[in-house]
């Protein structure tokens, strides 16, 4: 079938929703970054950053059955050097993720869930075959990574994702979702439809659901937006102009920055 995205979006391929992020949000940075592969200088992960991605690994491990909650927080607090004050705010964690793991238990044998992957990698070509995330034979157009997902017996994809910052409205999240609902789409071709659903560790009151899509919304609405979404980031990606934004503080490559003040 005809490819639904432009020459610069082939060309600036392979795509991830952080990628083309970059590209919107800064030409100049995207270029240096994924273009020129100039190393920058990393900002050093903050206390926050640390403590989340320790948490996210624990709770990983949790839900590969290869610790029980307790073992796999001190685990990966050793394994990530965290300081005692961080080691503290991830044992404090402990409460919330219990009662997720607990929740999560019910809802599968609530809604006979046959199957459960935990951080699944995919990828897709440009006409949505799914091809390895490492793919190399040229064909890997965009990849990602699911925290969680579970088929339920409505034969609906329930795509959860682990969030360790501050609790935020869903919406704010809008197009890493769709995003879930259209991979959903082609890397499991036979569901009926894709319900996303954000998990925020800080929080105890459950999960923070997104709209469920059926496969025909996701095709008639979804599947245009991300055509429109990955071709804006490759003509983006043909510039070099810097521009300023949040994104400045965390940017590697403020040095090199023709804004710099």
């Amino acid at each position: 079938m005809p490819t639904l995205f432009n020459d610069a979006a082939l060309k600036h391929a392979p795509w991830s929703m952080s990628k083309a992020a970059v590209a919107i949000s800064c030409p100049f940075r995207h270029r240096l970054k994924y273009v020129q592969r100039v190393k920058g200088k990393e900002a050093a992960a903050s206390s926050a950053s640390r403590i989340g991605i320790a948490a996210h690994e624990a709770l990983e491990w949790v839900l590969k059955g290869k610790h029980d909650l307790k073992e796999a927080l001190r685990r990966t607090a050793i394994k990530t050097m965290l300081t005692t004050p961080e080691m503290d705010e991830v044992f404090a964690l402990t409460h919330n993720l219990q009662l997720f793991l607990e929740r999560l238990d019910k809802f599968k044998k609530k809604n006979a869930v046959s199957e459960q992957r935990v951080e699944l990698k995919f990828g897709l070509t440009p006409d949505f075959r799914q091809v390895p995330f490492f793919d190399k034979s040229g064909e890997l157009f965009f990849r990602g990574v699911w925290d969680l997902c579970l088929r339920a017996h409505t034969n609906y994809l329930i795509i959860v994702d682990h969030k360790s910052g501050q609790v935020k409205d869903v919406a704010e999240y809008r197009d890493q979702l769709n995003m879930y609902a259209l991979a959903g789409l082609h890397v499991f071709p036979d569901v009926a439809g894709v319900q996303s659903a954000i998990h925020f560790m800080q929080d105890d009151t459950g999960l923070h659901w997104d709209t469920m899509q059926s496969a025909d919304a996701i095709r008639e609405k979804v599947l245009p937006w991300f055509a429109e979404h990955l071709n804006n980031a490759g003509d983006c990606a043909e510039q070099n102009n810097a521009k300023k934004g949040r994104w400045c503080s965390f940017c590697e490559y403020t040095e090199m920055c023709p804004l710099k003040s």
